[in-house]
C-alpha cells in the first residue's frame, strides 16, 4: 500500500511544495484552535472519561503536529502516520462529543491534499474503524459511525476541491513560466536572424568592394610596369579613389535598407553594371518594392558581377532587369573566359549567399551553364 501510496505522491508533488510562511503560521493557528476546540468540548481530567478525553486530545495535538512537520520535512511517512493518528482521535471523540465530526474531516482533508480520492479513502478510514470500535466498547447509538463517515466524506471533497485549486495554480504557473521562455526564445531568434542579415550585408559590400578595387589595383600597378603616362595612372588612382567611394555609399544604403528604408533598384543596378563594364537593360517600368526584396536583389547583380570579374575575366557581361506586374526579374549574363588571379579568393559561399538571401524576400534563384557561359537569374516579388 505505501508503495500505490508512493506513486500517488509522486503524480502530484504539490504536497510537498515548498510551504510559504504565511501558510505554515496559519496551520499552526489551525492546530492551536483544533486543540483547544477538542479540550473545550470533551473537558480533559485525570478520570474515567475525562481522562480519556485528555488522551484523545494529545493524539489529536500529536496527529496535526505530525502533518505540520512533515510537509515541512516533506516526509511521506509522517504525513500519512499523522493523517491516521488524527482520523483515528477523531473516530474515537465522536462518541464524546460531536466534534470528533471535524476532526475525522480535517484527517480527510489531509489526505485529500496528499493522495489520490482512493487512497485518501483508505488513509482516512481508521476514524470509521475507530468510531465502530468505541461505539461497541461503550454502547453509545450506531449513529455516530455514520457521523464520523459523513465527517470524512467531507473533509475529502473539501481536500480534492483544494488540491485541485492548487493544482491548476501550479498549471497556470508552469504555463506562463514556458510563455515566457518562449518569449525569450523568440527575441533570441530574432536576433540572431538580425545578426545573420548584418553579417550578410557586411559581407556583400566588401566583397563586391574590395573584389572590384583589387582588380582596379592589378591594373596601376601594370599600368606603372609598363611605363604607362601619368595621365593614365592618375584616371586609374581616380577611379579607385571612387570603388572607395562607392563602397562607403553602398554601406550607407545597406543601413537604410536595414532601417526598412525603399532602395531603387533600377538605378543601384543600373550603376553597379556600369562599374563592373556591363551591359544593362532596363524591360518595363521601374517602381519601389520592398527593402529586403529590392536589396536582395542589388545583393545578386552584385555578386554576379563579382564573380564574372574572377571567373570570366574581360567576358562580356549583359545585365537585364525586367519588372513584370507581380515579380521583378534580374539576368546577369556573361560568356565564358579564363579566371583571373582572383579567382581563388572568397570563402566560395556566393551563390549560397544569394539563394539565402533571395528565398529570404520570398522569392527564388537560378544559377549555371548556359549557352557556353554562365547565367544568374533571380526573381523576387513585386
Amino acid at each position: 500500500m505505501m508503495g500505490r501510496w508512493g506513486a500517488a505522491v509522486a503524480e502530484h508533488p504539490p504536497a510537498f511544495a515548498a510551504v510559504p510562511p504565511v501558510r505554515t503560521s496559519l496551520r499552526l493557528v489551525w492546530l492551536v484552535g483544533l486543540v483547544y476546540g477538542v479540550a473545550a468540548a470533551t473537558h480533559p481530567g485525570a478520570s474515567g472519561r475525562h481522562l480519556a478525553a485528555a488522551v484523545l486530545t494529545a493524539t489529536t495535538a500529536i496527529g496535526w503536529l505530525s502533518w505540520l512537520t512533515a510537509q515541512h520535512h516533506r516526509s511521506m511517512r509522517l504525513s500519512v502516520a499523522g493523517v491516521a493518528v488524527l482520523a483515528a482521535s477523531g473516530g474515537v471523540l465522536v462518541v464524546l462529543n460531536p466534534i470528533g465530526v471535524a476532526v475525522v474531516g480535517v484527517a480527510g482533508m489531509c489526505a485529500a491534499a496528499l493522495l489520490d480520492v482512493v487512497p485518501a479513502a483508505v488513509l482516512t478510514s481508521p476514524g470509521i474503524v475507530a468510531a465502530s470500535i468505541a461505539v461497541a466498547a461503550t454502547g453509545h447509538s450506531a449513529g455516530v459511525i455514520g457521523g464520523a463517515a459523513s465527517g470524512a466524506a467531507a473533509g475529502l471533497v473539501v481536500g480534492m476541491g483544494r488540491r485541485q485549486t492548487q493544482e491548476r495554480v501550479r498549471q497556470e504557473a508552469e504555463l506562463a513560466l514556458a510563455r515566457q521562455r518562449s518569449e525569450v526564445e523568440h527575441d533570441r531568434a530574432e536576433v540572431l536572424e538580425e545578426r545573420n542579415r548584418i553579417a550578410r550585408e557586411v559581407h556583400d559590400v566588401l566583397a563586391h568592394t574590395l573584389s572590384a578595387l583589387s582588380v582596379q589595383m592589378e591594373a596601376i600597378g601594370s599600368l606603372v610596369d609598363d611605363g604607362a603616362a601619368a595621365g593614365d595612372v592618375r584616371r586609374a588612382v581616380s577611379r579607385s579613389r571612387r570603388l572607395v567611394t562607392d563602397g562607403l555609399e553602398e554601406t550607407r544604403r545597406a543601413v537604410r535598407v536595414l532601417r526598412d528604408e525603399p532602395v531603387d533598384v533600377a538605378e543601384q543596378i543600373a550603376t553597379l553594371s556600369a562599374d563592373g563594364d556591363a551591359t544593362y537593360r532596363l524591360d518595363g517600368e521601374a517602381r519601389a518594392i520592398a527593402p529586403a526584396a529590392g536589396l536582395a536583389l542589388v545583393r545578386v547583380a552584385q555578386e554576379a558581377l563579382t564573380n564574372a570579374r574572377k571567373h570570366a575575366a574581360g567576358a562580356a557581361v549583359s545585365v537585364d532587369l525586367r519588372f513584370g506586374h507581380d515579380c521583378v526579374e534580374l539576368v546577369v549574363d556573361n560568356v565564358a573566359s579564363g579566371p583571373s588571379a582572383l579567382a581563388k579568393t572568397g570563402a566560395g559561399y556566393g551563390l549560397q549567399g544569394m539563394r539565402e538571401r533571395i528565398e529570404l524576400a520570398g522569392g527564388s534563384l537560378d544559377a549555371g551553364p548556359d549557352e557556353g557561359g554562365w547565367r544568374v537569374r533571380a526573381v523576387v516579388p513585386a
